[in-house]
């Protein structure tokens, strides 16, 4: 054996016997592993390669020792080239290379192995005798040097990340408590600004209120360099205010300096980003950053993510004390309770996903003006949905707050949705301290489902099962292990993977709808209500809902409901 001193080049020479196959093998095998190819992708190369290598000593040598086999690979951009010549004349550019009707016949079951793991493969006549030329699209080659950096490099920035991702998360609680504990707005938004300046850059911060028709200056956290105070803006007229109010959607101004002074915008700052204040698709007011070139990067692709949540619990704050304002005369309990319930019904999902992949609906029925059961879809990237189902033990304002705060975890920790299991782990690990002293826990199902593979991947926290309808009836109830969020911080959840195709159906539910009582005493049961799923799917999708909660009424015979009842369904196209 040679090889040629060349970084992407090497040859050998093998005598006409089958014996030296291997040898010639391990030879491209070092080869290739130098300069890092995918260990997945070596063991078909490697395949076809002694399949191609024996048909020469075979057909070209006559398994002759004394006759030489020539072979050059080499490997340039993503491309591996591999020519082997033998001294025989038996040129096979006809040759069918579909597989042989007795797969286990060595005749014709190499050509078809050779074809298929490689995307090129021609035979030629030479000098010598006859060539035959393989190619195959890898990857680009590294050096082990190359590699490490590349390596190096993705830490580091796997490491930002990560710690960005921490300090987000912790800002985003901070505002879930903020939102809960502290009533007025002014002071929500001092709050909030100074939450996100511990994690990110955020310079002059001005905030924009409809009220009257005209937007004032709510809010500003610097000296009013601007005379914002005094500004009042039509919503309607020529101002950069008007498009983000009616599109209801984020803008940037890459200029201030350019615009008349008598514009709000105008200013020394280069840059200025706006974001819409939107409660329930009404546009309440605008929040607007004005900053300088060289924080416009840090700005745009990291700050502007938590001035979007900022924005959003801010909608929330002012409709709270826009609902507080309106209903003051009420008694004090009876307000509260009002207002907990508008956030938490803003907080359950306004319309549902509904796409080539899939179709959902739900409905939440609390027995309280508010209650503790949660649900919620997310689409994750195009690629899949994330659906989520939780029950706060215990009713009322208590297990309402715990269900908001256990839908901010949720959405703080979307870069896990496609891993239900350790997305209900770290969320265990979070609320296991908060929850042990209060002696309360939540009971949860993540899923995610897939679009491209058709699974549902399932993880559950002591939650009852959801059930499976195939589209030829059968029915399955859907289990995984996992003990209820906050009371083991060390739990490890299973996740189980459901294969599913087009015209299945899960139902996702809450213990209420089963634990319903008739005058008796009995209960629904799982299995009872089970039995019930062909008349409830019966109508299709949308009527699924109050179909569901049609069966629970006529169990308990119309009483009034005992428990907080809310279901999810789901249907696979």
């Amino acid at each position: 054996m040679s090889e040629l001193k060349h970084e992407v080049v090497s040859h050998c020479q093998v005598p006409g016997s089958l014996c030296h196959v291997a040898e010639a093998a391990n030879s491209l095998r070092d080869f290739c592993e130098r300069r890092l190819i995918d260990a997945s992708l070596w063991p078909t190369i490697e395949l076809a390669f002694c399949e191609a290598l024996n048909n020469a000593i075979e057909h070209g040598c006559n398994e002759n020792e004394s006759l030489i086999v020539r072979i050059l690979w080499k490997w340039e951009a993503e491309w591996l080239t591999i020519e082997i010549e033998d001294p025989g004349n038996w040129p096979a550019t006809n040759e069918d290379t579909s597989l042989p009707e007795n797969p286990l016949d060595e005749s014709g079951r190499g050509c078809f192995i050779v074809d298929s793991v490689f995307d090129q493969t021609d035979h030629h006549s030479t000098q010598y005798g006859h060539k035959f030329v393989l190619k195959k699209q890898l990857h680009h080659p590294y050096s082990a040097v190359e590699k490490l950096q590349e390596t190096y490099a993705s830490l580091q920035s796997t490491v930002g990340n990560l710690n960005r991702s921490y300090a987000h998360t912790i800002v985003i609680q901070g505002l879930a408590t903020d939102l809960a504990t502290i009533p007025f707005p002014n002071d929500f938004i001092s709050k909030g600004i100074e939450r996100i300046r511990t994690a990110a850059d955020l310079p002059q911060v001005e905030i924009w209120m409809l009220e009257e028709n005209k937007l004032r200056n709510y809010y500003s956290d610097g000296p009013d360099t601007f005379g914002l105070s005094k500004r009042i803006i039509d919503p309607q007229g020529k101002n950069p205010f008007a498009a983000v109010l009616k599109e209801q959607c984020s803008h940037i101004i890459s200029d201030c300096s350019t615009l008349l002074n008598k514009n709000c915008m105008y200013s020394t700052f280069e840059f200025a980003y706006l974001e819409p204040i939107v409660y329930q698709s009404e546009s309440l007011g605008v929040i607007a950053i004005r900053y300088s070139q060289k924080d416009s990067a840090n700005i745009e692709s990291h700050t502007a993510d938590l001035i979007q949540v900022l924005a959003q619990f801010a909608a929330i704050a002012f409709a709270n004390a826009a609902t507080y304002n309106q209903r003051k005369e009420h008694e004090r309990t009876e307000t509260q309770l009002e207002v907990a319930s508008e956030i938490q019904r803003s907080l359950l999902p306004s319309k549902f996903p509904d796409n080539e992949h899939c179709r959902l609906t739900g409905k939440c029925v609390t027995a309280l003006a508010v209650g503790g059961d949660y649900i919620d879809a997310i689409e994750i990237r195009d690629q899949g949905l994330l659906l989520i189902i939780a029950d706060v033990m215990g009713k009322g304002v208590p297990a309402a707050l715990l269900a908001t705060i256990f839908r901010t975890a949720i959405r703080s920790r979307l870069n896990l949705a496609e891993t239900p299991g350790w997305l209900l782990s770290k969320i265990d690990e979070q609320f296991h301290e908060e929850l042990g002293h209060l002696n309360m826990f939540i009971t949860a199902q993540a899923a995610y489902f897939s679009y491209e593979k058709k699974t549902l991947k399932l993880s559950s926290a002591g939650h009852c099962p959801a059930f499976l309808t195939k589209a030829d009836g059968a029915q399955e109830e859907l289990t995984a292990e996992g003990i209820p969020l906050g009371i083991n911080p060390t739990n490890i959840y299973e996740e189980r993977i459901v294969n599913l195709s087009a015209g299945d159906r899960v139902l996702f539910i809450t213990d209420g709808i089963y634990e319903t009582e008739n005058e008796a005493g009995e209960m629904l049961g799982i299995e009872g209500f089970s039995k019930r799923l062909p008349e409830i799917w019966n109508d299709g999708l949308d009527a699924v809902p109050n179909k569901a909660l049609a069966v629970v009424a006529q169990h308990s015979h119309g009483d009034e409901f005992q428990d907080d009842k809310t279901l999810m369904a789901l249907e696979v196209l």
